[in-house]
């Protein structure tokens, strides 16, 4: 194996690394948005997020809202980060190969 194919395989392998601790971080992340309703002229907050084919809403309180906020905010970065990962990992698949490919589907 050459000095590229081998610098290739250790990114390959830092990526894969990369996007398990990305993955792990996303599963604590909270999903979904906050909504402002007002009601009887003072705002109240809530989480709104999918569960199957629902909408959920879920009450925060006033205190957490920048917290909540804070958190949504992380989890758009974890997941551009983890298509940037899985973009990188494709070019180095296609720069060693087939075999190379064959060899990681599914990792």
């Amino acid at each position: 194996m050459s000095i590229l194919e081998e610098v290739l395989v250790e990114e390959y392998e830092r990526s894969e690394r990369v996007s398990r601790a990305l993955t792990a971080e996303l599963a604590g992340l909270p999903r979904g948005s906050v909504r402002e309703r007002t009601i009887n002229g003072r705002p109240y907050y809530y989480l709104q997020y999918r569960e199957g084919s629902h909408v959920r809403s879920d009450y925060v309180p006033r205190e957490d809202v920048e917290a909540l906020r804070e958190g949504l905010a992380r989890r758009k970065e974890v997941v551009a980060a983890l298509k940037e990962q899985e973009r990188s990992r494709r070019q180095i698949e296609k720069a060693l190969g087939r075999g190379f490919a064959d060899e990681h589907a599914g990792a």
